[in-house]
């Protein structure tokens, strides 16, 4: 048996494998009785019929393609063990000769990470400041939510309160279904779109209006951002708006202050944690983004499908659970194929695959490690929050997939702040927890020895 190997791009790796003759000739022998069982032949009895009759009566190529059908996974297997190959999957049969019998595969390998020097990356943080522009705007804004609203019967204008019931469409298609909502007509917001206070102005309780608007480009639904949307709106209820003075009693009505001074000073510390950590998040992304654009990161094409796949399979339970739509619905209503959709998330899950894979290579550079109560604590605390189901959940998390899932979210986040400390510096050298104490505990005896 005769084999060779060459590497393609994207690690892949093509096999080719020949047969000798006389291992073919054996093949063939035992193909041969294989086709004599299944047939009937005059004069003889099923598998007595003889090698030479069955080549005259079927043809030596029939028989060779027998042969070589029973023998490719068998050679297969050996050529792997011969190379030393580690498939990341099965491989594809390309070709297949019959004279001499050969075999041609497609390999897909495991992916192939190369870091670089990631480990002298550095990258200092944003200090963030608060300026007093931005507390007075949260105080404002404190105010409008304690607005005093008084009952009118007039039609309502910019700055009244409302209660309105409100429907929402994209070609037919509902996004939003508003049930007695309390909002204050403001010309400034864009929630749902721009406009959509002032084309309220001038209804009365009772009335029932129509309008058409764009929706903005940071609409949370990202398949509905700049398009048209038709707003179907009935006014429950009008109200006078009065808003409070900005003083110690507005202060003492929204919280446990005792002054305004004191408010000021709480809405100015919520506006740095927010700030810190909105910066820190940005810090953290552009962290992670550097140290895999810096990396050397191949992988076959089999490994960006998988990725497409479930990159698909999350959006098709979003457009489920968003619109009640299932998949193929929305992709007709949107005029779109499943094509079309796997080439616009491709970028994604190229992204994606490169951060995973980075990470992934991180965790095993730095020996990352997750213990028994880490995995038992954020399960318990995942769990929690699903209330009565939360039994249910804590069943589901610690078993499986499911376990299987919290390990890897929790290697990750601790990849990602290994990545923050390596680049402030700040970074342990490569180890478990266990070795960083164990090194610890004897560098403290050493130094007590000495």
């Amino acid at each position: 048996m005769k084999i060779t190997t060459e590497p393609l791009e994207n690690r892949q790796l093509r096999l080719t494998i020949e047969l000798d003759e006389e291992q073919t000739q054996q093949a063939m022998q035992r193909a041969a009785r294989k086709i004599a069982r299944q047939v009937n032949i005059p004069g003889f009895r099923k598998g007595k019929a003889p090698y030479k009759l069955i080549v005259q009566r079927y043809g030596e190529n029939a028989v060779r393609q027998e042969a070589a059908d029973d023998m490719v996974e068998k050679v297969y297997r050996e050529a792997l063990e011969q190379e030393d190959i580690q498939p990341y999957a099965p491989a594809a049969l390309e070709d297949i000769a019959l004279d001499p019998v050969t075999f041609e595969f497609t390999i897909p390998l495991h992916p192939k990470v190369d870091l670089g020097d990631y480990r002298d990356y550095r990258l200092k943080p944003r200090k963030v400041r608060i300026y007093k522009k931005e507390v007075q705007q949260t105080l404002q804004e404190i105010r409008e939510q304690n607005a005093i609203l008084e009952l009118a019967e007039r039609p309502v204008a910019l700055g009244d309160g409302a209660v309105i019931d409100a429907v929402g469409w994209v070609d037919d298609v509902e996004f939003m279904n508003l049930d007695q909502v309390r909002l204050l007509l403001d010309a400034e917001t864009t929630d749902p779109a721009p406009g959509f206070s002032e084309a309220l102005v001038g209804m009365e309780a009772g009335d029932e209006r129509t309008f058409t608007l764009t929706l903005p480009d940071d609409f949370p639904q990202e398949e509905l951002q700049g398009q048209e949307a038709e707003f179907t709106v009935k006014m429950a209820e009008v109200y006078d708006s009065t808003l409070p003075d900005l003083d110690d009693d507005l202060a003492r009505t929204v919280g446990n202050f005792d002054s305004l001074k004191e408010l000021e000073k709480s809405v100015k510390e919520q506006l740095r944690q927010k700030a810190q950590q909105e910066a820190d998040a940005e810090y953290t992304e552009q962290v992670v983004d550097a140290i895999v654009e810096q990396a050397q990161i191949e992988y076959p094409p089999l490994v960006l499908e998988e990725t497409l796949d479930d990159i698909i399979k999350d959006f098709e339970q979003t457009v489920k659970r968003q619109t009640q739509l299932a998949l193929d619905d929305y992709l007709r209503i949107s005029g779109k194929s499943e094509e079309d959709l796997r080439e616009e998330f491709e970028p994604t899950a190229q992204s994606h695959l490169r951060h995973s894979l980075a990470l992934s290579e991180v965790i095993v550079l730095e020996r990352i490690e997750i213990d028994k109560e880490e995995i038992e604590a954020y399960i318990e605390e995942v769990s929690a929050a699903w209330g009565d189901r939360a039994k249910a959940m804590r069943s589901s998390l610690s078993t499986g997939e499911g376990r299987k899932t919290v390990v890897n979210r929790l290697l990750g986040a601790k990849a990602v702040e290994r990545l923050v400390a390596i680049a402030k510096g700040e970074a342990p050298q490569p180890g478990t927890v266990e070795e960083q104490s164990e090194e610890a505990e004897e560098r403290e005896n050493k130094g007590e020895r000495e």
